[in-house]
């Protein structure tokens, strides 16, 4: 994209919009120049407490501002922003810093659907601007050493995928530390869009979008809400290559796995350990020449690959945002992916409730329609509660 900036090649002043959490995480890292060419000029956050936290743990001449209003009266002094609000207010401030001429660093997702994220995309293509999505799992060496294996068919043509995972369980702690969580009002559903974000965004990195998808979810399994904590997705591709995904946020034991089976072998990840099983010939050639009735004439080499910590992922998320400004780079995790993403999330949803198979991508009306329904009954649910 163009960098359409003064500050090209130098040095770029961010806003950090949303100090919460994550937000408070990166303006310190901006704060302490750990980010070459990237630089904390201001933060905004509408809280008391969150003001005192920057007064007190961000260098003086840091601006802290209570409103977006407040913070675009200065917008002269910022060149990018990263935004890290809850979901549903990402198009909107999104859109805005695009209208003014700014760089994007949205977190994830980018916003609650789909049709969010393509007009996040049309402001964005407007504009001239960077715009990226802070999918920083795309940089662990795990997942970059699949993709690699993957480019090169190390395996052969994929015939199938599987993921598990439940390494992010949530406590009701968890689910009512804000008003907006694990509601469709607030969030646009529960662990998929919110934890599942980031697995379905790694999978279409490495498969890239399915045809369809069937979703079977249990809504509200392990809490006591209307979304999902749990989901199992069936997807289909061309060529009959098939997926499944299966994410849960209630379980208390630790699982990642991900298996890929091909025509020359599989991939199998299992928390940080890779292991590769090659065939000495495709499949596909051995079924029809082998004289025997199964494995016995196959042959198979192993190999295992361990990887270590991947703490300095949003390190490299900044540094990859700041160097797309500057210098032109590629980015890691383009803002525009997050249509196919949430298209994907939307058309699971939508299955769930219809009970069969959606095609991608589906269709943003019915979709629009289908969501305002469910948080219709939430609310009515929660109506009847008082």
């Amino acid at each position: 994209m163009k960098t359409g900036t003064s500050a090209a090649q130098g040095t770029i002043r961010c806003a950090v919009i949303g100090i919460g959490n994550m937000g408070s995480k990166y303006a310190v890292m901006l704060d302490r120049g750990e980010i070459d060419g990237l630089t904390l000029a201001a933060v905004c956050c509408r809280s008391d407490e969150r003001a005192a936290w920057a007064r007190d743990n961000l260098i003086e001449g840091v601006q802290i501002y209570r409103s977006e209003e407040a913070l675009y009266e200065a917008a002269d002094t910022f060149d990018a922003v990263l935004i890290v609000t809850p979901h549903k207010q990402h198009p909107a401030m999104a859109v805005r810093a695009f209208k003014a001429g700014k760089h994007v660093m949205c977190d994830k997702p980018a916003g609650a659907t789909a049709a969010d994220a393509l007009r996040m995309n049309e402001a964005a293509a407007r504009s001239g601007r960077v715009y990226a999505m802070m999918c920083h799992q795309r940089t662990y060496d795990k997942h970059e050493k699949i993709r690699r294996l993957l480019a090169k068919k190390a395996v052969g043509e994929i015939r199938r995928v599987s993921l598990e995972n439940s390494r992010f369980f949530r406590t009701q702690f968890y689910h009512a530390s804000g008003s907006w969580r694990s509601s469709w009002a607030g969030e646009g559903g529960g662990a998929l869009i919110n934890q599942g974000y980031h697995l379905l965004d790694l999978w279409v990195y490495l498969f890239n979008l399915p045809q369809s998808v069937y979703a079977d979810i249990p809504f509200g399994k392990y809490n006591d809400f209307a979304v999902d904590d749990e989901a199992t997705l069936v997807l289909d591709y061309p060529g009959k290559m098939t997926g499944t995904f299966l994410l849960s946020t209630g379980e208390g034991v630790w699982t990642e796995r991900m298996e890929i089976v091909g025509t020359g072998g599989k991939i199998l990840l299992e928390n940080d350990r890779l292991t590769l099983t090659r065939f000495d010939r495709d499949l596909r050639d051995y079924a029809r020449t082998a004289t025997v009735n199964a494995r016995e004439q196959l042959g198979e080499t192993t190999e295992v690959f361990d990887f270590g910590s991947y703490d300095r992922a949003y390190h490299l998320m900044l540094q990859n945002f700041s160097d797309a400004i500057r210098l032109g780079s590629p980015l890691i995790a383009p803002g525009e992916d997050s249509a196919g993403v949430l298209s994907l999330i939307n058309a699971s949803y939508l299955s769930a409730w219809e009970g069969r198979k959606i095609a991608l991508p589906a269709d943003p009306q019915v979709y629009a329609e289908a969501l305002q329904a469910q948080i219709a009954r939430e609310q009515g649910c929660r109506s009847d509660l008082r």
